[in-house]
């Protein structure tokens, strides 16, 4: 019996540099949300209501045209079909029509939260005496304070951190691709 010789080949190095281009337009998005999050947050609250209201608004006019389908090609009442569709039709141009409010309304609701948990953290401070809680205590009240009465602070640190972490991103894909040449 003969010995065959195996050889083996060897896979050609590919250099995929797709997740190098995703990494880098995903922190590309993030930078510029953060940027619109920092600069105004109000208005960037604002859109979101406008697009979950059209979302939901479309979602409604999608079960009006189903139940007209139903009725007219099949003759079938789907009442159901009719009721989600003004239903959700309803809280679409609610959400679209009040957005202003809504955004209001949210920041009352974080600012309401930081101060109640500011006054929690000062009155377990005082009763231990522990100066550094009852710090944390003050500035998590002053925090409610300026969410409440200025802008949406909530989402201004959040631009913050998604323009950071963004910046830390794009440095690193440069820095990786520099090693790997």
């Amino acid at each position: 019996m003969k010995k065959e010789k195996t050889t083996l080949i060897k896979p050609k190095k590919i250099k995929d540099k797709e997740p190098q281009k995703t990494a880098l337009i995903f922190s590309l998005i993030s930078l510029v949300v953060g940027i619109i999050l920092l600069t105004s947050s109000t208005k960037a609250v604002i859109v979101v209501c406008y697009m979950i209201g059209g979302i939901v608004t479309l979602f409604g006019i999608y079960h009006l045209f189903r139940y007209y389908k139903l009725n007219q090609e099949l003759k079938i009442e789907d009442n159901q079909k009719l009721i989600f569709g003004v239903t959700f039709l309803f809280i679409g141009l609610v959400i679209v029509i009040l957005s202003s409010a809504l955004e209001a309304c949210l920041r009352f609701i974080i600012g309401f939260s930081l101060i109640v948990n500011g006054i929690k953290k000062a009155l377990i401070a005082i009763n231990n005496r522990d100066s550094l809680i009852l710090i944390l205590g003050l500035l998590f009240i002053a925090m409610g304070l300026y969410t409440i009465l200025a802008e949406n602070i909530v989402f201004q640190i959040v631009g913050v951190l998604l323009i950071v972490s963004s910046i830390i991103d794009i440095l690193n894909t440069f820095i990786s691709k520099k090693n790997k040449v």
